[in-house]
């Protein structure tokens, strides 16, 4: 089953507001959001950068001061008178097999060893006669007696050097004894000052534990570290924070002299074994020593990606709420054009009895002129029914006139007088209640009256109907005081007694009795005929009630009622009275059950005769 969104032309304007707020709220939020990450992931960069080069340099400073003093130390013995003469006179070759005296030992011991006073860095001083006899700090246990180093593999970057101090890089010097310690050196060959002759050379080897003490106070970040080696990419030290110094050497010293050239200070993002690193160099022109700090950028935006996904919760968080906002405001916007759209349908439908609420906006000038336009419709269609409610007036009013009612008036008169002299009350009775709702039912000038001249015509019907049931028939009238004045429609009470006694008592030998109640409620006034008679089943219920309305759809469309035939005539004849009279301000109820009798409750709007 595929999925297609609809066109945003065929959109309902409420998606399209709401669309348009989330776009004005997560667009500017996510711009702000990522310039945000960005700026702060720079500023990290390049303040990380600028410390680590500042450490850097001071590491770099600080090695320089020590190698500055060990260079200082080296050229001691170029200045004392003593010990050149002790290796004049071991510089010979011949004098290979010649022991230095106890004497010259000691004093060569005693002026070595006030060189390493309170030097820690130190771990020993060697001076190598020209007949390989090595003097030492160290004791004689400790260190070889005689050592060739023209042998030795840095002795050629000692001489390369015509007499200036060379540093070494970390080796294992084969005059120990015990030969498993790594040291760098400080070495220089020691010529005399007059005739440039070599008499030896001087050697000192540091710890490696000064570059620990140089670099103690650098945290190392995770995956990160500090390479030194020289311009000759000679590894001196290494250091990170897992201690794989032997994979962080592989990893940058192919690189470094590439990074820093022998520029002082250098930075860069270099791509290394799939990672990115920040570098940052220093370089020392004095010991020809590049110092390296390599991190992970990954571990520098570690504060960024917290700053990420807080921005990133936070701007989620404002985005929900904005949406709600959003889907509130929206459908706050479009409630008014929603119900302007359903009242439209409703008009459409024929119920012009509508109307929208009014605001001081657009909208509520749109709800203003449909409110005008559906009063102006329903003021014609009123005009139109009001034609044809004339129109039936008029027929019947001429189908009154046609009755003569001036004779039948005379005529009922005579019987009545007629009957007085034969002493027959009962048909004199009934022929003045006929003559009564004969003239009620014939007076054309008002379709309403008041309330107590209808009483009045159905007290007649009701002594009519008396003469035929006798005693089986009774009736009750509950009249609240002060409404006989009220305007109601003429002939209202007269069919729907009419219709309890026929439909609701007939012929039952217990007979019944038919209540008659008028009451008021605020503006309304109700009338209720009610009989204790044989009553109405569910479906019997029902369909007079469809029938009624059809009665009332009739009038709404104005078009004449059929002719009715059957139970519920005279119902149906009241629903079209009231609904042309009224319009939707009456109503008119049926209510009952099987056993319990029915009741008619017609309900009107209180009106009062002028006097």
């Amino acid at each position: 089953m595929s999925f297609r969104f609809k066109p945003l032309k065929s959109w309902s304007l409420r998606a399209k507001i709401l669309l348009i707020f989330l776009l004005l709220i997560s667009i500017p939020l996510s711009l702000q959001g990522v310039a945000t990450y960005v700026d702060f992931s720079n500023s990290v960069e390049r303040r990380t950068s600028d410390y680590t080069a500042q450490l850097v340099d001071q590491i770099n400073r600080n090695l320089d001061r020590t190698l500055m003093e060990m260079q200082r130390l080296s050229l001691m013995p170029l200045y004392d008178s003593g010990v050149l003469s002790i290796l004049r006179k071991y510089r010979e070759e011949d004098s290979l097999h010649q022991q230095p005296t106890v004497e010259e030992r000691s004093k060569m011991q005693l002026y070595i060893a006030s060189m390493t006073f309170d030097r820690p860095e130190i771990d020993s001083i060697q001076i190598f006669a020209g007949s390989g006899y090595t003097f030492s700090s160290l004791a004689p246990s400790a260190i070889a007696a005689y050592t060739d180093v023209e042998r030795q593999p840095w002795y050629p970057g000692v001489v390369e050097a015509r007499g200036a101090w060379v540093l070494l890089p970390p080796h294992r010097p084969s005059y120990y004894l015990d030969g498993n310690q790594s040291y760098f050196s400080v070495a220089r060959l020691i010529r005399e000052p007059n005739t440039n002759r070599t008499l030896g050379l001087v050697k000192i080897d540091l710890k490696q534990t000064l570059f620990k003490q140089l670099v103690e106070n650098v945290r190392l970040e995770e995956n990160g570290g500090i390479v030194v080696q020289n311009s000759r990419e000679e590894l001196f030290y290494t250091a990170t924070a897992d201690g794989d110094t032997e994979e962080a050497s592989k990893l940058l010293s192919d690189r470094i002299l590439e990074l820093s050239g022998h520029s002082e200070t250098a930075s860069q993002i270099l791509h290394m074994e799939g990672s990115k690193y920040l570098v940052v160099s220093n370089y020392s022109r004095y010991s020809d020593i590049h110092i390296v700090s390599y991190i992970p950028v990954a571990t520098l935006l570690v504060e960024t990606k917290e700053l990420r996904n807080f921005t990133l919760l936070a701007g989620l968080v404002c985005l929900v709420m904005a949406g709600a906002l959003a889907i509130f405001f929206s459908y706050r916007l479009t409630k008014p054009l929603g119900t302007l759209v359903r009242k439209m349908r409703l008009v459409e439908l024929g119920d012009f009895k509508q109307s929208v609420p009014v605001t001081e906006d657009e909208i509520g000038r749109l709800g203003s002129g449909f409110n005008r336009m559906v009063e102006e419709i329903d003021r014609l269609v009123h005009e139109v029914y009001v034609l044809g409610m004339r129109e039936r007036e008029a027929e019947l009013a001429a189908l009154q006139s046609q009755i003569q009612p001036h004779f039948i008036y005379n005529t009922l008169e005579s019987i009545s007088m007629l009957a007085r002299q034969r002493n027959n009350e009962d048909v004199s009775e009934m022929a003045t209640a006929l003559g009564r709702l004969i003239r009620s039912a014939v007076e054309q000038d008002r379709s309403l009256i008041r309330l107590g001249e209808e009483l009045e015509t159905a007290e007649s019907y009701i002594r009519i109907q008396k003469m035929r049931h006798g005693s089986r028939l009774q009736a009750m009238f509950d009249i609240e005081e002060g409404l006989e004045d009220c305007l109601v429609p003429k002939l209202l009470l007269q069919p729907l007694i009419e219709n309890a006694i026929m439909h609701g008592i007939g012929d039952r030998e217990q007979g019944g009795t038919v209540y008659v109640t008028v009451a008021r409620f605020e503006d309304e006034v109700l009338l209720t005929i009610r009989d204790d008679g044989r009553g109405l089943s569910e479906d019997e219920l029902a369909a007079l009630q469809a029938s009624l309305e059809e009665a009332g759809d009739d009038v709404a469309a104005n078009t004449p009622a059929m002719p009715l035939r059957g139970h519920g005539v005279a119902l149906k004849n009241i629903k079209q009275r009231l609904r042309l009279i009224y319009g939707g301000d009456c109503d008119f109820e049926i209510d009952g059950s099987l056993g319990q009798g029915a009741a008619f409750t017609v309900t009107l709007p209180f009106a009062k005769q002028e006097k």
